[in-house]
């Protein structure tokens, strides 16, 4: 039995079939979603959860936009206490920050409109660097319209929310949580990313574990009654949870049913917390289920579709009002592929050109990105780059046939804080040989900071080209596209 406070059963003594969760798994890797954990509650336990080395049911991972959804409970909260209403005015909470002159939508914009992702502005005003994340949400040049009217996907509005919050309570918003937070069971050590401006950038920055989320999601399911306790109004947590505004001209797929506050309507009877590169807390009340995905899919075409589809027909549809009879052979199956595995290349691991090339600097032309040359050194487990970009000099290992070692990525990148670069990502990498001169290479972040590059190098000759993207949200910044190189003789 694993040591937290969740409880465990069989999917069977909870109404799930356990090959419905192999069937889920088995979509993940014909797909190729690289998974990184997943965990099915139903009834308040745990039927099933699974992890991806290196992650683990401690691992602190991003939750990326599922921290619009926490913050979301904390403004329930401080209308819960009084100190709040959905229709306070922002530009009352804010007056500091309003122009000279403002457009009459600004002064008009809601707590409520916010929450729905009903903003005045046109688009998202802030930059990596933007000294500070709430003023420039009103003292902005774009164009402005009806506060409260269209949904229009906003981070800024949540930023905003998060100030809210920090302002009336004098306290980073997980800290004004922490008494729910320890209610729940979540770890004392969870954190968010900062802005430039200091505050807790809950827009996207919070990272937890898995099971953490799990249990913050059995708690929206329950619309914020917990152990006895209503700690969040359940009105309040009603409306969050069920569809205020309509969103099907903003997005396509399965992402139109509809959002509330800071939570996404879901296909027959659902809501979700999600986050980007499928980070996602689907919670069906009348299932009475919770199902929890973390993963870095971010690139992978349709994959937020595949999740979705997938989880619905095969774990959804599956479950059943009574328990029913164990299956000892596929809960050892399902016990097994609950070990999870980052998709691989497909190719090969040795090919001659290796030896060719091994030891040689190739130049690259004038590029936009700043590579002036790159060496290749091959040895029996792995490829090493190194290469020179704007006066640094750096090297990192791509591991031939299977993921390697974690290595950190040489180039530094935001930490604590979005706009200071005072960190390494710990890394993984693969690379196999798609024909005779061709290498494909993949490297995951695997750090506080998920992201990737896909990488293919095609040896010609005395030539190599590189081409490369790249799929993060603000670093690796420079390894995508064409570069185009010549040998050093």
């Amino acid at each position: 039995m694993p040591s937290n406070n969740l409880t465990y059963a069989t999917p069977e003594a909870l109404g799930i079939p356990s090959q419905s969760i192999i069937a889920f798994l088995e979509d993940m890797k014909t797909f190729r979603i690289p998974l990184h954990g997943f965990l099915v509650l139903r009834h308040g336990k745990v039927a099933a959860e699974g992890y991806c080395a290196p992650f683990d049911e401690n691992t602190k991972h991003r939750m990326y936009s599922i921290s619009k959804s926490f913050t979301s409970v904390a403004i329930g909260l401080l209308i819960t206490e009084g100190r709040l209403k959905l229709t306070d005015r922002v530009a009352d909470i804010f007056p500091e920050y309003i122009p000279e002159n403002p457009s009459p939508y600004i002064l008009r914009a809601t707590v409520r409109d916010l929450l729905m992702m009903a903003t005045f502005n046109e688009t998202g005003c802030y930059e990596w660097d933007t000294p500070d994340w709430v003023k420039c949400f009103f003292d902005n040049d774009t164009y402005k319209q009806m506060p409260g009217t269209v949904f229009h996907y906003d981070t800024n509005g949540t930023v905003v929310l998060c100030g809210i919050v920090e302002k009336l309570t004098g306290k980073k918003l997980l800290d004004y949580m922490r008494p729910l937070l320890d209610a729940l069971g979540i770890s004392k050590d969870i954190w968010c990313v900062r802005s430039p401006d200091d505050r807790s950038w809950t827009g996207s920055g919070i990272l937890c574990t898995p099971r953490d989320l799990a249990r913050f999601g059995l708690f929206c399911l329950n619309r914020g009654f917990w152990q006895g306790r209503q700690w969040v109004d359940r009105q309040y947590m009603l409306e969050a949870t069920t569809k205020q505004i309509g969103n099907f001209v903003s997005h396509s797929g399965l992402r139109t049913s509809g959002y509330g506050y800071q939570f996404w309507m879901e296909p027959e009877g659902g809501f979700a917390c999600c986050g980007m590169g499928s980070q996602y807390a689907f919670m069906y009340p009348e299932k009475d289920l919770v199902f929890v995905t973390t993963a870095d899919a971010q690139g992978y075409n349709n994959a937020e579709d595949f999740i979705r589809e997938s989880f619905l027909r095969t774990i959804l549809h599956s479950c059943q009002d009574a328990p029913l009879a164990e299956n000892p052979e596929a809960q050892a199956k399902l016990k097994e592929m609950s070990v999870l595995h980052m998709p691989k290349i497909e190719g090969t691991k040795h090919m001659p050109m290796a030896e060719k090339v091994s030891g040689k600097t190739y130049v690259f032309d004038d590029n936009r990105w700043g590579f002036k040359w790159m060496r290749f050194d091959f040895d029996d487990e792995k490829l090493t780059l190194t290469y020179e970009k704007r006066g640094f000099v750096g090297s990192y290992p791509l591991y031939l046939g299977e993921y390697g070692p974690e290595f950190r990525f040489p180039e530094k990148a935001a930490g604590k804080r979005i706009d200071i670069l005072d960190t390494n990502y710990r890394c993984i990498s693969q690379a196999v040989w798609d024909d005779d001169n061709t290498l494909f290479g993949n490297v995951f972040s695997v750090d506080d900071y998920l992201g990737s590059i896909k990488l293919l190098f095609a040896f010609v000759d005395d030539t190599v080209t590189m081409f490369a993207t790249r799929w993060a949200e603000n670093f690796f910044n420079d390894w995508r596209g064409y570069l185009a190189g010549h040998e050093v003789k």
